[in-house]
């Protein structure tokens, strides 16, 4: 259970995670169970704002876990309920490796209020980046003249952009539109084009490599 106090040092009212949950390939259904029950109690306590679950579509091994939490305290609350306790509990027999929580900081967030929501299975991207170790600065420079673009075009719901707390280098991005018809527009515009091109040399990988195509299971 170290791995839940990680982040202490970090005070941002609003917590949000994104977490991957690996599960041994006979523990698919045993974890897909725990984590449901975990999201399905998550979304009855008054400060949890946004609760869902995926499943990766070229890995049915991995799920992963997006959440917002009105403050750290609300957090620790969730973390004592036994739904909770279940899902951490599927570290002792069925998965590959400790569950991975990655707290996350949001560099440009919506000038509304985040509160809590009523769950829509819309298309969502989900890509965690991982820059060379000199280059964070300059992706999130490309990142800070990008997201408003995006989040005024046609079908964008919301378009989030995360620096990993505790790294200078990695990155999530957290994207859902209305339907997949309008991500495939997304993709299909110039300046998507040409921001993949501006970003591509600043990171470990290729950008193909990064983006999870998961699927809403919750």
């Amino acid at each position: 259970m170290e791995a839940l106090h990680q982040n202490d040092h970090w005070e941002q009212p609003l917590v949000t995670l994104f977490v991957k949950v690996a599960a041994k390939p006979g523990s698919q259904q045993k974890a897909k169970e725990a984590l449901l029950a975990d999201v399905n109690g998550a979304r009855t306590e008054a400060g949890n704002f946004k609760m869902e679950l995926y499943r990766a579509s070229n890995d049915p091994d991995s799920f992963y876990l997006f959440e917002r939490w009105q403050d750290r305290a609300a957090l620790e609350d969730h973390f004592k309920q036994p739904y909770t306790q279940g899902a951490f509990d599927l570290q002792v027999n069925h998965l590959t490796a400790p569950i991975e929580m990655n707290y996350l900081e949001e560099l440009w967030p919506v000038s509304r209020p985040y509160e809590k929501e009523i769950h829509r299975p819309l298309t969502t991207l989900i890509v965690p980046f991982e820059t060379r170790p000199e280059c964070g600065e300059e992706f999130i420079a490309h990142f800070q003249k990008f997201v408003p673009l995006v989040r005024e075009e046609p079908g964008n719901v919301e378009f989030h952009f995360y620096r990993v707390v505790g790294s200078d280098s990695r990155f999530v991005l957290y994207e859902r539109w209305e339907a997949q018809e309008y991500l495939d527009e997304h993709n299909r515009r110039p300046r998507t084009a040409a921001f993949v091109a501006d970003i591509s040399p600043l990171l470990t990988r290729a950008v193909i490599d990064f983006v999870r195509f998961a699927q809403d299971i919750s």
